[in-house]
C-alpha cells in the first residue's frame, strides 16, 4: 500500500530525513519510502549530524533509541510547518510524554501494521498530528500517569537520568548548571511521588531501559 498524496500539494519530491543507525531498518525504510512512495530519503547516524545539515526538509523520522534529552525541531519548508515523527518498538511512557511536550507531530509504534503507518505518514504530510494505536493504548492503560505533571524540561531531565546519565552529564547535554538539574530532579521525584533513583524507571512507565 502506498501513501496517497495531497492533491493540493506541490509535485516536487518529498525530502525525508531519517535518524537511524541500524542497517536493516535503513533498508526497509528506504524501500518503503523511496522506492514505493517516491520520497528522497537521507539517513543520519546521530542527532548532531541531523542538526548540522542545513538542507531543506519536509519530513523527519527519528528512531527513539537515538533521541538525546532534546530533539532538534528544525522548521520544515512545507506550509503546514513542523512534521517530525518518532518511532520505536514498545515506546515507553517517558518517551511518549516527552514527544508530546516537545511538539513532535507523530509518534509511531513499530508493532502497529503497515496500513496504520501509511495513514499516519499521510496525516503528517497533510499537517495533521498523529499517533498509532499502540501509543494511545499504552497511555489509556494508565502507564506513566504522573508524567503528565512534569514540565517538558523535567521530562527531558528524567529521561536522561533513568538512562544512567549523572546530573553533571545531564547539565552538560542540556546546556544548564548541575545545581539546576539537581533541583529539577527533586521536583521530578516530588511530582512522581518517589524518594530515590531506583524508583524512577518504574514511576516513568519504562517498558525497558534503552
Amino acid at each position: 500500500m502506498s501513501i496517497s498524496r495531497d492533491p493540493t500539494s506541490d509535485s516536487r519530491q518529498i525530502k525525508t530525513f531519517i535518524l537511524e543507525d541500524r542497517e536493516l531498518y535503513r533498508l526497509l525504510l528506504r524501500h518503503w519510502l523511496e522506492e514505493k512512495n517516491g520520497h528522497r530519503v537521507t539517513f543520519f547516524d546521530s542527532p548532531d549530524a541531523l542538526e548540522e545539515n542545513a538542507e531543506e526538509r519536509d519530513l523527519v523520522l527519528c528512531a527513539s533509541h537515538l533521541l538525546p534529552g532534546r530533539l532538534y525541531l528544525k522548521k520544515t519548508t512545507h506550509a503546514n510547518g513542523h512534521r517530525h515523527a518518532v518511532y520505536g518498538e514498545r515506546l515507553d511512557s517517558a518517551t511518549i510524554f516527552w514527544c508530546r511536550k516537545s511538539g513532535v507531530s507523530g509518534i509511531l509504534d513499530l508493532r502497529d501494521g503497515m496500513a496504520e503507518w501509511n495513514q499516519c505518514l499521510e496525516n503528517l504530510q497533510n499537517g495533521i498530528a498523529t499517533e498509532t494505536s499502540n501509543v494511545r493504548q499504552h497511555l489509556n492503560n494508565g502507564h506513566g500517569k504522573g508524567l503528565a505533571r512534569l514540565s517538558r524540561r523535567e521530562t527531558e531531565v528524567a529521561r536522561m537520568l533513568v538512562k544512567g546519565f549523572s546530573a553533571k552529564q545531564v547539565a552538560s547535554a542540556l546546556g544548564t548548571s548541575e545545581g539546576t538539574v539537581k533541583n529539577q530532579r527533586k521536583s521530578v521525584y516530588r511530582k512522581l511521588g518517589i524518594v530515590r533513583a531506583t524508583q524512577l524507571a518504574g514511576a516513568m512507565g519504562f517498558t525497558r531501559i534503552r
